[in-house]
Order: C-alpha cells, then sequence, then structure tokens
C-alpha cells in the first residue's frame, strides 16, 4: 500500500495547473503540493455531496448512493484531484449549478453561460466552435479546395459559381460544426478507455461491463414513464454537451461533466437488475459486480505501475531537468538554459528552484547545440537539442556520446512530447 501511495500520488510531479495554483499565491514544494492535492479531493468531495442531495429528490436514497459510488471509483475522479484542480472546481461549481435549476427553471441559461466563461477565463479554453462560428476556418477550406482542383492537369472546368453551389463556406462552416458536436457521443472514451488498444493516452471514465448498466439505466428510465426524471437527466446530459462543444483539450476533460448524470442511468440500471425478481437477473448482478471489482483494482494498479502512460510526461521532463539542476552548483555556471519547448518552463523553475529563476544568467528557451555554444553554461532539453533536430524524430541512441558539451545525466520518455526532438532528454555541461 505505501509503494502504491508512493507511486501513484507523490511520485508524480506538479502539473501545470497547479504549478499556477501555486505560483499565484506564491507557494512551492512538496509540502504545498500535497496540500493543494487534498484542498482538491476535498472540492470533489463538496461535488458529490451536492449532486446526492439532488439525485436524492429525485430517486431512491440507494440509487443516489450507488451514483456517488460509481463516481467516486472512477479512476478520472482521482487524476482530477492529483493534476486538475480547476476542473474540480468546474465540477463543483456544476453540480451547485443543477441544485440550482431545480429550484428555478431560468437557472439553465445562467448555469450553461457560467460554464461557458469559466471554460474560457479560468481554463484559458479557446474552444475551436469560435472559430466555426464565424465562418474563418470555413473560408480557408473552401479556398484551400478550390486552390487544389484548380491546380490539377486535367483541370476541373465546372464554373465557379456552379461549385460554388456546393463548395461555400456555409456548407464547410456546417460540416466543421457537426464534426465539434458529434465526439460528444463518443463511447470509446466514455466506456473504453480501459480496454483501447491504441496505446493513446487516455483516462477510464467508466469500467466497461458499466456499457450494459448504461443501456439498462435507459430502459427503466424509459419505462418509468416520469417526464420530471426524465427531464433531470436529459437537462443535464444537455449542460454536459454545451459544456463539450465550448471547450478544448483531451476528449477525457472535455467529457469531464459526464459522469454525473450517466452515473445516475447506470445507477438506476444496476439498482433495477437487482431488485429484478429472476435468477437470470442475480447471476447477472453478480457477474456485472465482479467485473466492476476487478476493473476498479486492474485499473488502480496500472495507474501506480505505468504513470507515464495515463499522465502527460511533461511535469516528468520538468521535474528530472530541474532535479538534476538542484543538484549542481550553479553558481559555478554563467548561464543556465532550460528548454521552453513543452511549456512554460520559467513557471516551473519556482515551484522547483524558488527566487534563483530570476536570476539574469537563467534563459528559458529552445536551444541547438549544433549552432550555438557558450561556455561555462549548463543546458537541460531534449536530445535533438543537443545534436540538432531530426524531422522524422530518428534521434541516434548514442546522442550523448556525440553532443559538443558533456552530458551529466539523461533518461528517456515514453511518449514524444517534442516532435523532432526525440524521447531522451538530458542535461549537460560546458566548462
Amino acid at each position: 500500500m505505501l509503494n502504491w501511495l508512493s507511486n501513484s500520488i507523490s511520485g508524480y510531479p506538479v502539473a501545470e495547473q497547479q504549478i499556477f495554483i501555486l505560483n499565484l499565491i506564491g507557494a512551492s514544494g512538496n509540502i504545498s503540493l500535497w496540500v493543494l492535492r487534498f484542498l482538491s479531493w476535498g472540492v470533489l468531495g463538496l461535488a458529490l455531496y451536492f449532486w446526492f442531495g439532488m439525485v436524492r429528490s429525485h430517486f431512491d436514497k440507494k440509487i443516489a448512493k450507488l451514483s456517488v459510488l460509481f463516481v467516486a471509483i472512477s479512476p478520472l475522479i482521482f487524476i482530477l484531484g492529483l493534476v486538475y484542480p480547476l476542473i474540480c472546481i468546474k465540477l463543483l461549481v456544476f453540480s451547485i449549478g443543477v441544485r440550482l435549476f431545480c429550484k428555478n427553471n431560468w437557472f439553465f441559461a445562467v448555469l450553461a453561460l457560467v460554464l461557458m466563461v469559466f471554460n474560457w477565463q479560468v481554463l484559458g479554453n479557446k474552444a475551436s466552435i469560435f472559430f466555426k462560428l464565424n465562418l474563418k476556418d470555413a473560408q480557408t477550406e473552401v479556398t484551400h479546395r478550390i486552390s487544389s482542383e484548380d491546380a490539377l492537369k486535367e483541370s476541373i472546368t465546372m464554373p465557379l459559381w456552379w461549385r460554388r453551389i456546393t463548395y461555400n463556406k456555409f456548407f464547410f462552416s456546417y460540416k466543421q460544426i457537426v464534426a465539434e458536436v458529434l465526439p460528444f457521443f463518443d463511447f470509446e472514451t466514455i466506456f473504453f478507455a480501459e480496454i483501447n488498444p491504441l496505446s493513446q493516452k487516455s483516462i477510464v471514465i467508466f469500467y466497461w461491463p458499466e456499457i450494459y448498466l448504461f443501456v439498462l439505466g435507459i430502459y427503466f428510465l424509459y419505462n418509468f414513464k416520469n417526464q420530471k426524471i426524465n427531464k433531470f437527466v436529459l437537462t443535464t446530459i444537455l449542460w454536459c454537451w454545451i459544456d463539450f462543444v465550448f471547450s478544448e483539450g483531451s476528449v477525457f476533460k472535455r467529457l469531464v461533466l459526464v459522469v454525473f448524470p450517466l452515473s445516475l442511468v447506470i445507477s438506476v440500471g444496476y439498482y433495477n437488475l437487482f431488485m429484478t425478481n429472476s435468477l437470470l437477473s442475480k447471476i447477472l448482478f453478480y457477474l456485472v459486480s465482479v467485473f466492476l471489482l476487478f476493473g476498479v483494482v486492474n485499473s488502480f494498479y496500472d495507474l501506480s505501475a505505468r504513470r507515464e502512460y495515463w499522465l502527460d510526461n511533461r511535469p516528468i521532463a520538468f521535474e528530472f531537468w530541474y532535479s538534476e539542476l538542484n543538484k549542481i552548483d550553479l553558481d559555478k555556471f554563467e548561464k543556465v538554459v532550460v528548454t521552453s519547448l513543452i511549456g512554460d518552463s520559467k513557471s516551473f523553475c519556482y515551484f522547483y528552484l524558488g527566487k534563483i529563476c530570476d536570476e539574469r544568467k537563467f534563459v528559458f528557451n529552445s536551444f541547438d547545440l549544433t549552432k550555438e555554444k557558450v561556455n561555462k553554461s549548463i543546458y537541460a532539453g531534449f536530445a535533438g537539442e543537443f545534436v540538432g533536430p531530426d524531422f522524422k524524430n530518428n534521434i541516434n541512441d548514442k546522442w550523448y556520446q556525440t553532443s559538443t558539451i558533456r552530458i551529466i545525466s539523461k533518461t528517456t520518455l515514453r511518449d514524444i512530447i517534442a516532435n523532432k526532438y526525440g524521447n531522451d532528454i538530458g542535461v549537460g555541461i560546458d566548462n
């Protein structure tokens, strides 16, 4: 258990959203990070509390408890508290907003607007849907397509005015908007991320056996013929859809709010499967329960064993660079260069090294040591920055032997996070 805690909680370094908050309040170090993480989980606990009260006012208390349970055992919720404090706040805002809506129907538009503003101002999301609505992207695509056709050896002789009927910015804007909307119905990410063979980064939202409970839940909700309950479920899902459309980033981040309404539907299916008086229903109930338990244990074990598979590798890279720099007497060097290929390296510097990062000798920028070299300097970056980038990302495995400066430490990342610069990162000195 202690090993699991070490690997999955304290073992994962500070991430971008956490850096933003800690630098904002002038805090740094692992103690501050732990405090922030526990506060994030506390915020999630409040969100679940409000959601429980809301579901209880519409359904049986047992269904409300099951809904909270299905959310709580999701790896997504654990990871939100571990890495994404601002998204934890959005879940709390959403759960409070849903409760207010049930008392005042006009609050629907208010919460939708609050979510849009939160994504824009707090999370810094510049949702691509805005570019589709103003026809800017559509006009660019139309121009590109017509130019490509005109460049053909055997050109298309159909008059331009006729082609404009089908090739116009309004048609392509419609196409692009639909392309933004439809990924919301991404059952692959919602239910099957844990068995996804594509090796892509995606966080488990619901375990795959729950897809059957979800279908059962829809069946029972339909048979209830309770318009108030069905309106509540559909309205909540509509809010999630609005939030998805007006957000950006990884799909699991954009779908984060669906854990609430979908957990409710799943709970209805699970509860009624247990309450159905038939041998087959009981067998299915216990069978699904066993698979769910296995999914929970397997997912959290996998998280502890392969954090770099589940989570962003950029914080791991920054942790490596600054941990190595912290071991060195930096006063001996005239220049300290930390790459900025994968983010704001200065923000991470404050967390790991403190105010020393404000000294003039610190440079936070990408570099290419095949074209530049400064005496008495130390560099932290990707292999391609030491020996030159390659557009196919084919950096020689022995790059550290051909570098123009001495590489004192290096490691390999699981994923490509800086294309053309390889998967290896290192720290080198020139004295």
